[in-house]
């Protein structure tokens, strides 16, 4: 496959294939690293087509599908679709510059709302259901103390999740990718690159709460809070949205992510494994905290 692959591309783009860096994803030509999309839904293929050009700007590029020799930004192969897009490693600092990356999320939600009616590959959110494994710890043995002491906070926590839901059940969901990570920015001639994935798009704001989660374990208060204030300047995050934003935030992932890692990993393991929950349970309260606080503070201003 990986030389048909490498013989298709070369027919149908201007870049000239070399070889493989990652067997049929990521491929080295003439003009740089390209990274190689294979589709079977073509409705989950234009969705991401479509969001790619949408949030492109004179501050933010993307990993765009690369257009054919004939203009086209697919090529149709036997059992779906193939796309190539650019690929950087660089990754985009985030301190300072809390001003583009806010924007940016901005403009996913912008656009993930006016597509929140998409009919294609969409999945159900998975917020209220990460506790459904890992309530019965038996098999992982007798010294998950911790994890199980844990377990009453945090269906307080999902309880809480399930309020919110139904509070505000009427608000329209932004459809988004369910997972955004800062690892996914890169600088490319000093612009944010966003490199973009090919999952199905979720509706709700489960990828906003992960970026969040991501972008806090790498910062601090004052870069939250100036993060949230241009997401919000962008797209108006009061009304619901900010509370949805929390009750992502409330919402026990470190408890389902740490179970996930101890059935995955050998037993000398455990410590280290059990140490970094640890350390993320209280990194989640205190970012819970901070987002409560700019929430609360953002109302208070509009009562103003």
């Amino acid at each position: 496959m990986s030389m048909d692959v490498i013989e298709l591309i070369g027919k149908h783009y201007t870049v000239a294939p070399i070889r493989w860096k990652q067997s049929n994803e990521l491929l080295e030509s003439d003009c740089g690293v390209k990274q190689v999309r294979f589709w079977t839904d073509e409705g989950l293929m234009n969705w991401h087509h479509a969001w790619r050009n949408h949030i492109e700007t004179d501050f933010v590029l993307t990993d765009r599908m690369h257009r054919t020799s004939d203009g086209a930004w697919f090529v149709p192969i036997d059992d779906g679709f193939l796309t190539l897009h650019d690929y950087h490693s660089e990754p985009f600092p985030k301190r300072n510059n809390e001003h583009i990356w806010g924007r940016f999320i901005g403009e996913l939600l912008e656009f993930g709302l006016e597509r929140s009616q998409f009919q294609g590959g969409k999945r159900e959110s998975s917020t209220l259901t990460i506790l459904d494994d890992v309530t019965d710890l038996r098999h992982l043995g007798s010294t998950l103390s911790v994890v199980r002491n844990s377990l009453p906070e945090a269906k307080r926590r999902l309880k809480k999740v399930t309020e919110v839901y139904e509070r505000l059940h009427h608000i329209p969901k932004p459809l988004l990718e369910p997972s955004l990570l800062t690892t996914q920015g890169k600088r490319v001639h000093g612009s944010l690159f966003w490199q973009g994935g090919n999952s199905a798009p979720e509706s709700g704001l489960q990828g906003v709460g992960r970026f969040l989660a991501d972008w806090y374990s790498a910062t601090d208060t004052k870069s939250i809070h100036t993060l949230l204030d241009q997401i919000h300047e962008r797209f108006n995050l009061m009304g619901g949205y900010d509370q949805l934003i929390i009750a992502e935030l409330i919402a026990p992932r470190e408890v389902q992510r740490c179970v996930k890692r101890l059935e995955s990993s050998e037993l000398d393991q455990s410590e280290h494994i059990l140490d970094r929950f640890e350390q993320e349970w209280e990194m989640n309260r205190k970012l819970v905290e901070d987002v409560c606080t700019w929430s609360e503070h953002l109302a208070k201003k509009v009562v103003r």
